[in-house]
């Protein structure tokens, strides 16, 4: 996923600017682990290769199906306490390896997939991940709603931190902006901050408007991403 827009459209055209009310960015930029999803990809013992199906829908369980998580194949290591073989790398209670959205930000993907008004509306990944290969993976088969994954989605990602991108953001958006065009006063970011505040390096920087999420992203945090962006640009 690189330079261009994504074949993927809510619908067929509209404006990022409805109303006085409801000015949207032209770009929204979210982190990945620990913000979009988790665990984060260096804590896998390996490649997460195997989809996860589940209602699509985390408030409905009776939503349409489809791939929810990738799954990261059973591998047995010998344990370091002498007592056999465990699991390595992160395992969730059942003891597999599941990379999953929050539902949180499974909600705010959905609602950018199926309301129009975002359909003018760029999405965009900035993601320090040690294990890049993987991030994509998880994007190329998480899907939002049915038929549509992460990657159809996404218009323009940068992620790991090898060649031009470091282990601050601003080298992930100076390759987004260089790629988009878009100003970066018209963008907006979503970071956990969790291991650094990229917000606030971005604000600083580039002027940015950002929010951060150390819980995972949650829906009234993007609604209130919005509304400071929204009070910026008046």
């Amino acid at each position: 996923m690189g330079k261009g827009s994504s074949g993927f459209s809510a619908a067929a055209s509209a404006s990022s600017c409805n109303s006085n009310n409801d000015v949207l960015p032209s770009m929204i930029v979210f982190d990945l682990d620990d913000c979009l999803w988790t665990p984060e990809m260096h804590e896998l013992s390996g490649m997460p290769t195997i989809p996860v199906e589940g209602p699509l829908d985390p408030n409905d369980n009776y939503s349409e199906l489809g791939t929810v998580g990738m799954k990261v194949p059973s591998r047995r290591r010998r344990g370091n306490n002498n007592k056999g073989f465990d699991w390595g790398g992160y395992a969730n209670d059942d003891g597999e390896e599941v990379v999953e959205l929050y539902p949180g930000a499974r909600l705010v993907l959905r609602e950018l997939a199926k309301n129009p008004k975002y359909a003018a509306v760029k999405i965009a990944v900035a993601s320090s991940s040690l294990e890049p290969s993987y991030s994509r993976a998880c994007i190329n088969g998480i899907e939002i709603v049915d038929g549509v994954t992460m990657k159809d989605m996404i218009s323009y990602s940068q992620i790991g931190r090898e060649g031009q991108l470091t282990s601050r953001k601003t080298s992930h958006f100076k390759l987004l902006q260089a790629q988009s065009g878009i100003p970066y006063d018209e963008m907006i970011f979503f970071d956990d901050c969790n291991w650094g505040d990229h917000v606030g390096d971005l604000q600083d920087a580039f002027g940015v408007t950002g929010i951060r999420t150390p819980q995972g992203l949650q829906v009234d945090e993007f609604h209130q991403g919005l509304e400071k962006y929204r009070s910026r640009r008046k």
